[in-house]
């Protein structure tokens, strides 16, 4: 992308997954690839996805997928140098290469709000909620059922894949919805810290442990005392790692059924 843009008229831009993965979105490995080698043993990178806006011509250009779109149909930004399609613009893009599934986990990053620091939160994600339904309303979209079908299972507080993917799981299995990326506090009122899933009904939370939990010593020593807290503070913490939800999300699905059965629901 770097390289062509170098050489790219000045009006061309970066769309599709091109620019999903220069706004760091999360993307299956398969949209990733180019088409396979004449043998079919590996498979080449994918083409950069760029466009231009209308009257000016597509790019035809070796190793690029050039499109022509309509004024209404994409808003561009600048980002690290380079021009992009808006995060919501590409989000809806994306509907003719993603399944709903992964829609919904696209959408969840976007509208993401990161933490700065600890309990401290950012002001707003790469988009919000109105601008991603803004962008399924303007003109006529290819995979608009698609988009309207993830938009509603959107939610601003998934920080990842893997929690989105445990958020659907939780929905999909008939269980409470839970509340997302809230501060936890102790009986004085001081703060504990945050947690990405939670259930204040059942005083359940659920921590999607990632392998940075794992491999980063400070971090794992933060957690320890983070959940020692928890409990203190009379929270029940079911801790999940990628092999509940990996390949198949059923065994962390089962795991939160039977600790919130334990801790009150009734299914």
């Amino acid at each position: 992308m770097r390289a062509f843009a170098k050489v790219a008229p000045r009006h061309t831009f970066f769309t599709h997954v091109s620019a999903a993965v220069a706004w760091g979105l999360p993307l299956p490995l398969a949209v990733l690839r180019g088409d396979p080698s004449s043998d079919g043993a590996e498979h080449r990178p994918r083409d950069v996805d760029a466009a231009v806006l209308k009257p000016h011509r597509a790019s035809r250009a070796a190793n690029v997928r050039g499109r022509q779109l309509a004024t209404r149909a994409v808003s561009v930004r600048e980002h690290d140098g380079l021009r992009l399609a808006s995060p919501a613009s590409v989000w809806a893009q994306l509907a003719d290469e993603l399944t709903v599934a992964e829609l919904i986990e696209v959408g969840d990053a976007i509208v993401h709000v990161p933490r700065m620091r600890g309990m401290i939160r950012g002001q707003v994600g790469l988009a919000t909620m109105r601008q991603l339904e803004a962008s399924v309303a303007t003109g006529r979209r290819r995979g608009a059922g698609k988009l309207r079908s993830a938009l509603a299972l959107i939610r601003v507080g998934a920080a990842s894949p893997f929690e989105t993917r445990v958020r659907l799981g939780i929905i999909d299995g008939g269980l409470p919805e839970p509340e997302l990326d809230i501060d936890l506090f102790d009986e004085n009122g001081d703060p504990i810290g945050y947690t990405e899933i939670a259930f204040p009904s059942y005083r359940l939370l659920v921590e999607c442990e990632g392998d940075h939990h794992r491999l980063d010593p400070a971090q794992w020593n933060r957690d320890i005392e983070k959940h020692a807290a928890c409990v203190r503070a009379g929270w029940t913490v079911l801790r999940l790692t990628a092999a509940h939800a990996y390949p198949s999300v059923a065994p962390a699905v089962a795991r939160i059924r039977d600790a919130l059965i334990r801790n009150g629901w009734t299914p």
